[in-house]
């Protein structure tokens, strides 16, 4: 995180219409005013996808101002039997930032909750056969250093859906972005596990509490969320129940949600694992202008994208 004077100031989207669709989106504090682009550098674009692993970029010669956009990692899902429980979906950035001319930027594109949830997504909680889905890791961009400390922007990713037998439309990852993300799902019976909390500005969301049987068989919880990275689901407390999705990566990140007991009866009461919530973005304080967007519409893996001009 870097310290510099801006001002605030609004700004109209126009990289961003090329992106895609907002769900709603909320401004970050900012202050001063930026440097005067100097020299006369050729305008430009680059765009990061996916690759695993951290990425480099050069700020080209004449450069003082660049736009990030970057959407973090879709959360994963279920669907059995023509029924799901949603992933959680990610957050967006939009920042124009001060850079100087050959400073290096690392970048890290978030993964889908599908592909690992690389760069902070929480893993789904595993039982012997139904095993929790994990969060969306978060797209950041790092100057100075490629420490989670260095990180200047950043994208959050969606919490994973808990895993659900019999029980469907409750066990929904919660959607990353803004300062706070969202909590995932939670079912309304003790039987079911809880959803973790949303990571915010200052902390990682909490772990959502595991289900609980008539017997006092207790699932297990999800882990909290902490800086940069979401918490794991919990584990169910035996194969014929859920366990727990994994919260989203950011700023901070989710909280995983907990794991679903089993009650064995003529019924063969089998629940649901809890959603993992959503990570929070952040845009550090000296940023020229930004946004951000809760819940963007955007599917599997993250994105960042550079323009100057």
């Amino acid at each position: 995180m870097r310290t510099l004077i801006v001002s605030p100031c609004i700004m109209s989207l126009s990289l961003a219409g090329a992106l895609l669709t907002a769900c709603g989106g909320s401004s970050v504090p900012m202050a001063g005013t930026g440097n005067a682009t100097t020299g006369a550098a050729s305008k430009g674009e680059k765009t990061f996808h996916y690759t695993g692993k951290e990425q480099m970029f050069t700020v080209p010669a004449g450069v003082t101002r660049l736009t990030v956009v970057a959407h973090g990692g879709e959360g994963a899902g279920n669907v059995y039997y023509g029924s799901s429980d949603d992933p959680g979906l990610p957050g967006r950035v939009f920042a124009i930032i001060n850079v100087q001319p050959k400073d290096k930027l690392y970048v890290f594109v978030g993964g889908s909750g599908a592909h690992g949830g690389f760069n902070g997504g929480g893993a789904g909680g595993s039982e012997e056969k139904y095993k929790g889905n994990g969060g969306g890791g978060a797209s950041d961009v790092r100057i100075g250093g490629d420490a989670l400390t260095d990180r200047v922007v950043v994208a959050a990713g969606g919490g994973g859906a808990g895993d659900a037998i019999d029980d469907y439309g409750s066990a929904y990852g919660g959607n990353g972005g803004g300062l706070s993300g969202k909590s995932g799902g939670g079912g309304g019976q003790e039987l079911n596990g809880q959803g973790g909390g949303g990571g915010t500005q200052s902390s990682g969301g909490m772990g959502g509490a595991g289900g609980i049987s008539s017997s006092s068989q207790r699932a297990e919880p999800g882990g909290n969320g902490a800086l940069g990275a979401g918490g794991n689901g919990g584990a169910a407390s035996y194969k014929f129940a859920g366990s727990g999705g994994g919260g989203g990566g950011g700023y901070y990140g989710g909280g995983g949600g907990g794991g679903a007991a089993f009650l064995y009866n003529s019924t063969y009461e089998t629940d649901q694992g809890g959603g993992g919530g959503g990570g929070s973005s952040y845009v550090e304080p000296s940023a020229i202008k930004s946004r951000t967007w809760t819940g963007w519409k955007a599917k599997g893996d993250g994105l960042v994208v550079f323009s100057w001009k």
